[in-house]
């Protein structure tokens, strides 16, 4: 099997696909609840913004995690200037959202509200924010009690940007990266992997405009970045320069991916190629076992049975 068919299947697969309908109505329900009590707007969907891999759009199947900004009207900010304002908002809005969901766990965590689907297991975070004349926000932030600043459309237009630089291929290497790290237990954020897919991509313009019968050289020079990255405790994320912490080493594990690429490397052009690259792409796209796609050495990529969504 050619590199680029593999690399094809692997990046259909790893597609959000009819998922997005489900988050999409979930999103809008959410905003239709808090327009109704903040603005008095009923089945308004608007003054809302999807961050985090959902809003960058290097989310892949099997997407549990939604992260949603709901932007507050500027009028009654002097009314949660005080120290118990972020703890005042917060609980307002999980009230707002415990009376439109009844049935489902919402709850406060320091910056944002949980709300826990348990029909289609996602969890979306809520973060309510004031929006600045910069197109900045300050969000609240209980345990400092205090409101801070966050960046999101930065890292949206630097995501995109690097993505038309590249050729779309920044977020079909993230897609891989993320695939690789929720396969192989690397305990880090997505956030964080976005940010290292765009400093890679920073470094090099090898593959600027790259087709997927490339990607096993590119999934192995990026698995050869990773490895190389010296330890540090945080990173500044792409777009914001905001801190994203490093919560654990991830060298070792893309040391061992890029060996798997190396192997896969040598053995294309045997009779055997389409094998060995698909057991290198284990280490790349193994959402084998958690994402509806078993790769066996010794045979091609093959479907499980349906994929869970």
């Amino acid at each position: 099997m050619k590199t680029s068919v593999i690399f094809d299947e692997l990046l259909a697969n790893l597609k959000v696909g009819q998922t997005a309908s489900t988050v999409a109505l979930r999103r809008d329900e959410i905003a239709k609840a808090l327009n109704n009590d903040f603005r008095s707007k009923e089945a308004c969907t608007d003054y809302k913004l999807m961050v985090g891999s959902f809003g960058l759009h290097t989310a892949i199947k099997g997407v549990s995690d939604l992260d949603m900004i709901f932007v507050l009207p500027p009028g009654i900010r002097s009314n949660y200037d005080s120290d118990t304002g972020p703890r005042r908002m917060l609980e307002r809005v999980r009230d707002v959202l415990k009376a439109r969901y009844p049935n489902t766990a919402v709850r406060v965590d320091q910056c944002v509200v949980r709300v826990q689907f348990m029909s289609n297991a996602f969890k979306f975070e809520v973060q309510p924010a004031f929006e600045n004349a910069d197109g900045t926000f300050d969000y609240p932030d209980t345990k400092a009690e205090a409101w801070k600043v966050t960046k999101p459309r930065a890292e949206i237009a630097e995501t995109k940007a690097c993505n038309d630089r590249t050729s779309t291929n920044m977020r079909h290497l993230a897609r891989m990266a993320r695939a690789w790290k929720n396969a192989n237990g690397v305990n880090t954020g997505g956030l964080l992997i976005d940010t290292l897919v765009h400093n890679f991509f920073a470094q090099t313009d090898d593959y600027n405009s790259a087709g997927t019968g490339s990607f096993d050289l590119m999934s192995r020079d990026f698995f050869e970045f990773l490895k190389d990255e010296p330890e540090q405790d945080h990173y500044l994320a792409l777009g914001s320069r905001q801190r994203v912490n490093v919560k654990t080493r991830f060298q070792s594990k893309a040391k061992k991916a890029y060996n798997r690429c190396l192997e896969a490397i040598e053995h294309e052009g045997m009779s055997a190629a389409n094998l060995e690259v698909a057991r290198g792409l284990r280490e790349i796209g193994a959402a084998g076992r958690d994402r509806g796609v078993q790769v066996i050495p010794g045979h091609r990529a093959v479907h499980r049975g349906p994929v869970p969504s």
